[in-house]
């Protein structure tokens, strides 16, 4: 599960000690992860019976320890909404995504708030299907920033996503499109999104990238820091009907995804101290936006790093 180090304008831990926490968060989720599987293949995740009443017993005992309190609307709306057979694991598969669903408001958390200050999420990043994909779909050792906003000049601007991994950096434009099969990358400002014959016309994600690179390239070139990056203009669903593609770009669609997928899912490599200082220099050129938490709201618990 890839490590949420900024999201937007945010304050993240991260960008306090990115030599701390993701070494940690990979520790945490690993050692809970055991725990939990260790008592479903136990037992402990049973039928619900009574309205559901067993099944929030049993969940008191395991899953709540490790993602903690609810908010007073969701812990309303779950007495509202008991859960059900059909919600709840019943296979090791099952329990593995109903965890790595489980782990998403955990890393909201650690990346809106710090142990002094919180900044306000947008709640439609809850349910945010490309920051879930991201999250869910990679591994442990990249580091993603989201929407990132930073300093470019003298403007802040948000970027395209980043995906440090431990041997480099993607800048990754997604592009999608309701009725599309087909891309043709026909100009520097624009793009035809094909299906059926019928053509639509977007703006080309090019320019973005070559923003977002800019910003990069700077930041690596101040810090004196030799680490690659390349652009990647992803579409799981569309074909790339050209063979020009730009230098130090990948067009990544229907044909090469899988591909380029799995090479990131077998990536072996551990975190690298070179990608966790590339991580920092570009965490120190983004935007934050934070107030001092309340000290009811400073919980003192392992969630808190």
């Amino acid at each position: 599960m890839a490590q949420l180090i900024k999201l937007n304008d945010y304050i993240s831990r991260y960008e306090t000690n990115i030599y701390q926490y993701p070494s940690q968060y990979v520790k945490l989720k690993s050692d809970h992860w055991n725990k939990m599987k260790k008592r479903f293949e136990q037992g402990w995740v049973e039928k619900p019976i009574e309205n559901g009443k067993r099944i929030e017993e049993e969940e008191q005992k395991g899953i709540k320890k490790f993602f903690k309190k609810k908010s007073k609307e969701e812990a309303e709306e779950s007495i509202k909404n008991p859960l059900s057979e059909d919600d709840f694991p019943s296979s090791t598969e099952e329990l593995k995504q109903y965890y790595l669903d489980g782990l998403i408001p955990f890393q909201l958390k650690w990346a809106t708030t710090t142990l002094m200050e919180k900044s306000f999420l947008d709640p439609s990043y809850k349910q945010n299907s490309d920051l879930k994909y991201f999250l869910q779909r990679f591994p442990d050792t990249f580091l993603l920033m989201f929407e990132p906003v930073v300093q470019m000049k003298n403007a802040e601007v948000e970027i395209d996503h980043l995906l440090i991994g431990p041997s480099g950096i993607e800048i990754i434009s997604l592009l999608s499109h309701p009725n599309g099969e087909s891309i043709h990358p026909t100009s520097e400002n624009s793009w035809n999104i094909e299906k059926e014959g019928v053509q639509s016309k977007v703006l080309s994600p090019m320019h973005s990238l070559r923003r977002t690179e800019t910003f990069v390239k700077s930041v690596l070139n101040k810090y004196q820091l030799d680490f690659p990056y390349r652009k990647v203009v992803l579409s799981k669903n569309m074909r790339f009907v050209s063979e020009q593609v730009p230098y130090r770009t990948d067009w990544i669609g229907k044909d090469q995804y899988t591909s380029w997928f799995h090479e990131k899912r077998a990536l072996k490599s551990p975190l690298k101290h070179d990608q966790l200082k590339v991580a920092e220099a570009l965490l120190k050129h983004c935007r934050t936006i934070a107030v001092k938490r309340p000290e009811w709201d400073m919980e003192d618990s392992f969630t808190e790093g």
